[in-house]
This record gives C-alpha cells, sequence and structure tokens, in this order.
C-alpha cells in the first residue's frame, strides 16, 4: 500500500513539475510572440500611416502654393485690365512686367505638378499597404481615391498651358486685349479647380490617416488583451500544477 501511495504520488508530481515547465515556457512564448506581433504591427501600420501623411503633406503643399500662384495671377488680371484702359503706347513696359509674372505662374504649375507626382507615388505605395491592412480583423478598410490626384495633375498641365498661350499673348503688338481677358479667365479656372481637389484630396487623406491611426491603435489594444487573456489563463493552470506537484510530494513522502 506505500509503494502504491509513494509511486502515485511521485506520478502525480512528476507532472505537476511537467506542467509547471509547460506553462512557464507557455509564458515567455506568450510575451515573445506579443512583441513579435506587435513590432510587425508597428511597422505595417507605421508604413501605411506615413505614406497617406506623406501624400497629404504634399498635396496641403500644392494647394499652399497653389493659393500664392492664384494671388499673382489676380495681380496680373487686374493690372491688364487697368492696361487696357491706356493708350496703346503706354501698354509696352506694364505688359513685360504681366508678361514676366504669368512666366513665373508657368513655372509655379511645373513645380505644383512635381509636388503632385510624388503625392501619387505615396499614394500608390499608401494603397497597397491598406490593402493588407484590410485583411486584419480589427483594422477598418480605408478606401483611396487617386483620381483626385490625377484630375489635380491635368488641370495643373492645362494651366501651365494656358500660362504659356497667355505670356506669348502678352509678348509686343501680339495680343488683343479681349484675347488676353479670355485666356487668363481660363487660367484662372485651371488654377481654381487644381486648389479645390488638392484642398478636397488633402482632408480626405488626412482622415485616412486618422482613420489608420486609430486602427493602429485598436490593434495594439486587441493584442495587449489576447496576451492578458492566455498569461491569465496560463497562470491559473500553473497554478494548479503547482498544487498538484506539491500534493504528489506530500503524498509520496507519508
Amino acid at each position: 500500500m506505500r509503494v502504491v501511495r509513494r509511486l502515485t504520488g511521485w506520478t502525480f508530481g512528476a507532472a505537476g513539475a511537467v506542467g509547471l515547465v509547460l506553462c512557464v515556457a507557455g509564458l515567455v512564448g506568450c510575451w515573445v510572440a506579443y512583441f513579435e506581433v506587435v513590432g510587425r504591427v508597428d511597422r505595417l501600420f507605421g508604413r501605411a500611416e506615413g505614406a497617406l501623411a506623406e501624400t497629404g503633406g504634399n498635396l496641403s503643399q500644392v494647394g499652399d502654393r497653389l493659393r500664392g500662384t492664384q494671388a499673382e495671377l489676380g495681380a496680373v488680371r487686374r493690372r491688364e485690365a487697368e492696361v487696357s484702359t491706356r493708350p496703346p503706347a503706354e501698354r509696352g513696359a506694364r505688359r513685360a512686367l504681366s508678361r514676366k509674372a504669368v512666366e513665373a505662374i508657368g513655372l509655379q504649375a511645373a513645380e505644383a505638378r512635381d509636388l503632385l507626382v510624388r503625392a501619387t507615388e505615396a499614394a500608390l505605395v499608401a494603397k497597397g499597404l491598406l490593402d493588407a491592412l484590410a485583411e486584419l480583423p480589427v483594422a477598418d478598410r480605408v478606401n483611396v481615391d487617386t483620381d483626385g490626384l490625377k484630375e489635380a495633375s491635368a488641370q495643373l498641365s492645362d494651366l501651365s498651358e494656358r500660362a504659356a498661350k497667355l505670356a506669348s499673348l502678352l509678348g509686343p503688338d501680339t495680343g488683343a486685349d479681349r484675347d488676353i481677358g479670355t485666356e487668363s479667365s481660363r487660367a484662372a479656372e485651371a488654377l481654381r479647380r487644381a486648389i479645390a481637389l488638392a484642398d478636397a484630396g488633402a482632408d480626405r487623406w488626412e482622415r485616412g490617416r486618422e482613420t489608420v491611426a486609430a486602427g493602429h491603435a485598436r490593434t495594439r489594444r486587441w493584442t495587449m488583451g489576447a496576451a492578458v487573456a492566455v498569461t491569465a489563463m496560463l497562470v491559473w493552470i500553473a497554478a494548479g500544477q503547482l498544487s498538484l506537484l506539491v500534493h504528489g510530494r506530500t503524498l509520496a513522502r507519508r
């Protein structure tokens, strides 16, 4: 009877010791996996947020630059409206000043278009990352539309063409007042549309970045909650294994 009791005690003790070791190993593995998952989540979400912020930032720069361009074009239009009321002999110097301003506007439109190209490249990167994030059960799907970027780029191309044509009309003895007014109105309209598209795009991409940031925080909370739940379960199991070990040793030593 004593031998059976001792064998039973040592068996229970050994089972408790093995179970306790496995629980400790599980706890270590749980938190190693947690930090690994968190690192990957942070990298993925960080890249997506960075791409969205870069796109929105470039669009904000485009809008700011184009507003300065809009002010310059407005000054040119006001100057030309005044020049048209003067005798032809007095128009040369002021027309030359307007022509230089319009040429500068064309260069500014080209620079803004380069910014849009970079914004489009960042947007394509963001789109691929967002598609990957959409597979996560706790991340909201963020739909991004690059059509607005393409349309804004088309408007800036149109503005560059209008500026070049307007500059040629402002040359000496080349442009009628009516043609200058018509072309400057078309350039102003293209510029207005480009600004509206850039501003709307900047707001839309910023909202997308905020949505991704919220999903990032929610994913981290969910991951932490899962790790804590697994830890609590393993601690509870480990307590049972420790109790089995202690009682097994007690039974074996009687």
